[in-house]
């Protein structure tokens, strides 16, 4: 668990499950009253009270689905946290026809096909989706996908020109450990990673 904040969200949501257990009983038992002492199934008190009970029910149930499952990171403002960190990359030479390069692209099929681009730091690999990353070849580090998030372009001037514009930047987005991210069950939680790798030109990337 990242956050004992979180156990806020586990206790509201054991609530949502213990409240419908109540709500069921208790038009169970209404009905059941309402048979037996009365000798009918209906009355328009008891429908309302149940009404009543199951509108809020599915107003706390559907708070609980919204603040857990859709939230947007990008509306969430003071309670993320950002981190970026920068690294060279590292040329890869161990390819048969003696090419080197700093990006392997896998194409995966699928209803909705994506790339994977896998790429070397000091001592590490790393494989990152097409949906969460980009490659960024030419005069510009930052191209359209990268530039929906902040970078530190003084920072990136400063790679692009130490490193030969052979390097990545990734930026991940942090819940904050709070009582309000707590009961979405987030809190200390990574919210989202984008990759920017950057690469002089094409002819550095090799298709798998």
């Amino acid at each position: 668990m990242k956050s004992t904040w979180n156990l806020v969200g586990m206790v509201l949501w054991l609530l949502v499950l213990i409240t419908l257990i109540w709500m069921t009983h208790d038009m169970r038992v209404r009905r059941i009253h309402l048979i037996v002492k009365e000798g009918r199934s209906f009355s328009w008190r008891n429908f309302t009270i149940s009404t009543v009970e199951l509108v809020a029910w599915l107003l706390f149930f559907g708070g609980m689905s919204y603040t857990t499952f859709f939230q947007n990171v990008n509306q969430l403002g003071n309670r993320v946290s950002q981190t970026t960190r920068y690294e060279p990359l590292v040329l890869n030479t161990g390819t048969g026809s003696g090419s080197s390069y700093y990006v392997a692209v896998t194409n995966n099929s699928g209803q909705k096909p994506i790339q994977q681009y896998t790429y070397l730091t000091e001592g590490e690999q790393y494989r990152v989706d097409s949906t969460a990353a980009t490659v960024a070849t030419g005069k510009n580090p930052i191209n359209l996908p990268a530039s929906a998030y902040h970078w530190d372009k003084q920072r990136v001037a400063r790679y692009d020109q130490r490193h030969q514009k052979a390097w990545v930047g990734v930026i991940e987005t942090t819940y904050k450990k709070s009582f309000v991210n707590g009961i979405g069950l987030h809190a200390g939680r990574l919210a989202n990673r984008f990759t920017l790798i950057r690469i002089p030109d094409h002819s550095f990337m090799v298709q798998k």
